[in-house]
């Protein structure tokens, strides 16, 4: 999608970041500007998919949207899982309408039929043309990756692959106690939250807003700035280290163990995904963006491998009434209004609790405008 004039500067919203300031209001609320986060950023990201309790068997399929792309993934005949644009070769009907078991994926418009490996093995009346070749009509596949309990898609072949887009952060997170592949799924939920998928980035990579917003978890967490460690681990990931209060036990999701300090640590992942964790399973909170004034926000529990299914269902009954998630769905729609209302002023920020803001918001505009482009307009 071409990009307009009016928002093609790229060396002063560089220039404009790097003095203390966010992305114009306007980058938070204009259908167009979205348009092209969607096309230029979020189709070339790695996303959350979901877990690997959907594709659980052989035959296994599971259909979502990316970025307003339709995909399915699939479990084939050898364990290994595969992903297509979910969108038949032939007349651009769904291929898969819905997530379930089946051998073989068939288009009910025309009746052509893929393998769960995306390779074409029927078009009816397809031998009526003698220069139409099976071989060359497979399912448009994507990028996926099965790490631990989770599966991540990308849509772009060309991107970096999932573990370049994470460098270091698997190695990170086991150093501080979490190995990812000892836990399963526990329990989820949703959110629709009526605000820019970038309002809820903002708020949520960054605590300064906790003492003021969250009281519950400021009563259990530190909120002295000294003892809190925000950095960037890597392009598209970064991290927070908060230590608990020493009066703080535990609760379903978090324990303190022998030998670890008891601290929350918390991950971003570039564009739309978050990971915490604290002694005792972990947290997934993803995005589907779906305008440029509406998300979707699903937070999933994994939980350690042999939690009781009672546990489960006490987390999952805790998750949809959980204070703090309910604090900031509230807080962004606000935000949202402002924005919405084309007369929020640019937003002023601090270096020592809002770096991680600028640094995404310099990523941002590099993936709207192309690194390359961006850079050197910017020398």
């Amino acid at each position: 999608m071409p990009i307009s004039p009016r928002f093609s500067d790229p060396a002063a919203l560089h220039r404009q970041i790097d003095s203390g300031f966010l992305l114009p209001t306007r980058w938070y609320a204009d259908p167009e500007i979205f348009a092209v986060e969607r096309d230029r950023v979020h189709r070339r990201a790695w996303h959350f998919a979901t877990h690997s309790g959907d594709l659980a068997k052989p035959g296994d399929v599971y259909v979502r949207n990316i970025a307003g792309v339709p995909i399915v993934l699939t479990r084939d005949n050898n364990g290994e899982v595969h992903g297509f644009i979910n969108i038949c070769r032939h007349r651009g009907h769904p291929v898969v309408m819905e997530s379930g078991n089946r051998p073989k994926l068939h288009c009910m418009f025309h009746g052509w039929t893929y393998g769960l490996d995306g390779t074409l093995q029927h078009a009816p009346r397809g031998n009526t043309d003698e220069r139409f070749d099976p071989a060359e009509f497979g399912l448009v596949p994507i990028q996926t990756h099965v790490w631990g309990p989770m599966i991540w898609a990308n849509l772009d072949l060309s991107a970096p692959p999932f573990p370049a887009w994470i460098e270091g952060m698997d190695a990170f997170m086991r150093e501080r106690g979490l190995n990812v592949e000892e836990h399963a799924y526990g329990f989820d939920h949703e959110w629709d939250i009526p605000c820019n998928w970038k309002v809820f980035q903002d708020n949520t990579i960054e605590c300064y807003h906790c003492p003021t917003t969250h009281p519950e978890l400021s009563r259990v967490l530190e909120m002295k700035p000294e003892l809190q460690k925000f950095a960037v681990g890597g392009r598209y990931w970064i991290h927070h280290t908060i230590p608990f209060r020493g009066h703080f036990n535990g609760s379903l999701t978090t324990q303190r163990v022998a030998g670890r300090p008891f601290n929350y640590y918390y991950h971003w992942i570039f564009p739309t995904t978050y990971l915490q964790y604290s002694g005792k399973g972990f947290d997934i909170g993803a995005l589907d963006i779906i305008a440029e004034d509406k998300i979707r926000f699903r937070h999933i529990c994994f939980m350690p491998l042999g939690t009781p299914a009672e546990l489960n269902e006490q987390g999952k009954t805790q998750l949809a009434n959980d204070a703090t998630i309910r604090q900031d769905v509230e807080l962004c729609t606000r935000v949202q209004r402002g924005h919405a209302s084309g007369m929020a002023p640019t937003a002023r920020v601090f270096p020592q609790p809002e770096f991680l803001l600028s640094h995404f918001q310099h990523v941002i505009v590099d993936m709207v405008f192309g690194e390359d482009e961006a850079r050197a307009a910017a020398q």
